[in-house]
This record gives C-alpha cells, structure tokens and sequence, in this order.
C-alpha cells in the first residue's frame, strides 16, 4: 500500500482507535506487554492486523522510547520483523495454517531461545478459522506466558473462551468518513495525486467504510490519471447517477421522462433505480441544508436545480419510489407518468366517526293464535327403543344392549355365528381386574384346543373333529 512505500507505519497512523492504542501504550510503558496475550476483533479492513503488527514491533523494539512508546523501525528486531525474517515474530494464516499439527510444530520451538527476544511473538490472522483442536494445543503455553499470541478476527465468538480468559480483547471500532477522508488526502498528497474531495468521499461510501478497500481502489482509479468525479464513476460503473437526477427534473416531460427511464434501465434494474431514484431526491434535500449525502448517488449541480424545483416535494418524491418496489420496467414507467401530472398528495385523514351504540331490537309481537286443523287418526307407531349407552355414551353401531348383573353384553353379537366373543366369558368378568380381550391375549394349547373343539360342536352338531 502506499503508506508503506515511503515509511513503516506506527502507532500514530492507526485511524479512529484512539482508545486502544492509548492501552497498548500503557503496557509498553509499564514493560508488562509481553506478560499477556491479545485478541483484536472488528470488520474487515479497519485496521486489526496493522495494530497488530505495529504492537508487536513495539514489543520488540530495542530503542522503545518510555515516554513515547513507537517503535523505531530502525533497530535489528524492527528491521527483521519488516523484512519478514524475523525468528522472533511469525504471522500464520490461521485458515490455511491453523492445523493441529502445525500449531503443535510453534510449541516445539517455545523452549529454544531467540537471540535479543524475551519471547516468541505470533500474530494468527483470521484466528476464528483455527480449529478446535488447534487452539486447545495453545492453551497451556498461553497459560504458562511462553508465547504472546496475537489473535486478529472478524469473528471473536468463535475463539474458545479458555483462549480468550488469557487474552486482553481489543475491539476495532468503525473509522468515521472524516478520518478516511483526512488519511486519504494525506496519502494522495504524498502520493502527487490530484484529487477533490466529492471523488474521495464517493469512493469512501462505495466501499462501505472500510480502509483497505478505499486504499486499493483509489490507488487503481490514480492509475487513470486524476481523481476526479468522471473517473471515479467511471472505474465504480456510477455514470448512471446523472441520469437520477435528470429525470427528476424531467417529471414535467412524459417524453423525456420515458426516454430516461429506458437509458437507466439500460445500466441498472429497476430495483436498483427506484433506491437511486429515491438517494438522489433525499441527496438534494441534504445537499441544500447542508447535511452529509451518500456520495455514490450525488450530483450537485443537479441536485440544487432538483430542490429549487421541488424544495421540501423533495422528501415526497423519495418517499414514493421508497413505498413503491418494482420488478419491471414498466412499473418504474407507470409510476413516472404518474408523477408527470404532478406530485402525490398525502390522503387527507377523515375525522375519527363517533362511536356507534348498538340497542337491543324491541321485541316482536306474538303472532295471533291459528286455530288448528282437523288431523286424521293414524295408528300409534310402536315406541322406539332407546339409544344404548355404554359409561353414559350412545354405542355407535344401532347395536342393542341387554343389561347384566356384570355389565351390558350383545344381543347382536351374542347370537353371532361363531361367537367369537365367548359370553360365558363376560359373565364370568371380575370388575377388579384388568379386561383382557380373548381375540388378542395369547391362549395356552389347551385352552386353544378346548375353545376350539367346543366352536365345532356349536356349527356341528353331532360331527366330530
């Protein structure tokens, strides 16, 4: 990257972490940095490996400054650590690297000393990627204080709590867009770059914030030349912002206003135009009160022309593309004619109805008695024999029911042919015991012998088996 071209990076270059390098510091003060181990957690591209590596130096460094603790990168172990030979500080991918059998290969060199090092340093990048196995392996030199681990992860929940008690946690907060903005200016000054800050702050909030990413890019767009908005939408394939903007101000047009809908959907989908749409009509409400746009859709020298036509409309106008989604272009076109006669005008709220109380109907008068007629004399139908019940429940089926001494039985089965429900044995039930059903208890051989040959002399009389 560009900063370290020209010199290596210290404490003093670390962006929007104020607090933790004020920490880091203090241990480097008290000589007590290499009497714990470090976790740096945060997103991508915000600064955790370089903490980490400038720390390290530090820790270190044989000219440490007490009063001001950076590193001097001039020293035999600064030096070796920059040039990446250094037998007291290693850097291991912990996603490539972070094997059990590899982490096991970093003990067995712990009890070999390191000339002009108090200890081994190691800094494990992406360290939620290491296995389980692999971090159980670094627990006990942790422990011990063998070793300084320096954990950098995106992902700290994934780092074993063991391995986290024996480490000091260092969250890397997000770096405003000021302190982006400033270190990037400074960069490309260094650097001979010409450059504004529209171009800067567009690619600052393409790449969401993040360091490394705005670095890199801008160091691809310079290589066009100069920084400016062209390039930058250029490079970032944002050339259809303009294009928001123009067709707000060409509401009053329809022709116009389809013509731009089709060139934008040429470039983009609808989605994404209505979300453009409604940046560029919010952009010119912030850019006319002076409030920080997102860059990535602003234009202002049409957004002025924009809010001097719609002024406060300029919020209505967002709000509609906000509420409306649109799958398809002609959607998009549907709803841009409908703006062409004007702006959509909130629904007035109907006053509050009052409350309806519902009274009981009056009651119907009785209907006059009807005299009635003569009914001819049918003979008495026999009387039906109730429903059976069985524990108080109609028995499903229309079967009859007999009452017993013992409980109810089946007529209907009873005079089954087979009987394939013994009725002698349901005289013979025991209220206190458990029912068994003879169709699914298991019969002993002579009881099945027995039961059988007496069926057979029921449907044969006189035969024998």
């Amino acid at each position: 990257m560009w900063d370290t071209k020209h010199r290596p990076l210290t404490f003093a270059d670390i962006l929007g972490q104020a607090g933790s390098v004020r920490l880091l510091k203090a241990r480097l003060r008290n000589g007590t940095a290499l009497e714990t181990s470090y976790i740096f957690s945060g997103g991508f591209g915000q600064g955790k490996t370089t903490l980490a590596r400038v720390h390290a130096r530090a820790m270190l460094c044989q000219q440490l400054d007490p009063a001001d603790p950076e590193p001097c990168n001039k020293c035999d172990n600064c030096q070796a650590i920059l040039d990446e030979n250094s037998m007291a500080f290693m850097e291991w991918d912990a996603a490539s690297k972070g094997t059990i059998d590899n982490i096991r290969s970093i003990v067995d060199d712990l009890p070999f000393a390191v000339y002009g090092a108090a200890k081994r340093l190691y800094l494990f990048d992406e360290a939620h990627r290491m296995g389980i196995g692999a971090q159980d392996v670094l627990l006990k030199p942790l422990e011990e204080k063998r070793m300084v681990g320096l954990f950098c992860t995106t992902e700290p929940e994934k780092i074993r709590g063991p391995i986290r008690s024996r480490c000091e946690h260092y969250s890397i907060g997000r770096v405003t867009r000021e302190d982006i903005l400033a270190r990037m200016n400074k960069i490309l000054d260094v650097e001979g770059v010409t450059h504004d800050d529209d171009s800067v702050l567009t690619v600052i909030d393409y790449s969401g914030g993040h360091v490394r990413d705005v670095l890199n890019r801008l160091e691809m767009i310079a290589q066009m030349g100069a920084i400016n908005i062209e390039t930058v939408r250029e490079y970032l394939h944002l050339r259809v912002v303009s294009l928001y903007y123009k067709l707000l101000l060409s509401l009053g047009d329809a022709k116009q206003s389809i013509g731009l809908v089709e060139q934008i959907c040429e470039q983009v989908t609808p989605e994404e135009a209505t979300a453009g749409l409604a940046e560029a009509a919010m952009n010119s409400f912030r850019l006319a009160h002076n409030m920080a746009p997102d860059f990535t859709t602003a234009d202002r020298a049409l957004g002025q022309q924009v809010h001097e036509r719609f002024g406060a409309g300029c919020i209505k106008l967002a709000e509609f593309f906000l509420r409306n989604r649109y799958i398809t272009q002609v959607g998009l076109m549907s709803d841009v004619l409908t703006l062409v006669a004007g702006l959509p005008e909130a629904p007035a709220q109907a006053p509050s109805a009052p409350p309806i109380v519902v009274m009981a109907a009056p009651a119907a008068p009785a209907p006059p008695p009807v005299a009635a007629a003569p009914v001819a004399a049918v003979p008495a139908a026999p009387e039906p024999v109730p429903a059976a019940k069985v524990n108080g429940n109609p028995m499903p089926g229309g079967f009859l029911r007999e009452t017993h001494p013992l409980g109810p039985t089946d007529a209907q089965i009873k005079n089954e042919p087979g009987n394939r429900r013994k009725q002698e044995k349901r005289d013979n039930i025991n209220l206190t015991a458990v029912t068994e059903d003879l169709e699914t208890r298991p019969l002993h051989p002579e009881e099945w012998r027995r039961l059988f040959e007496h069926n057979w002399h029921e449907r044969h009389p006189g035969g024998k088996v």
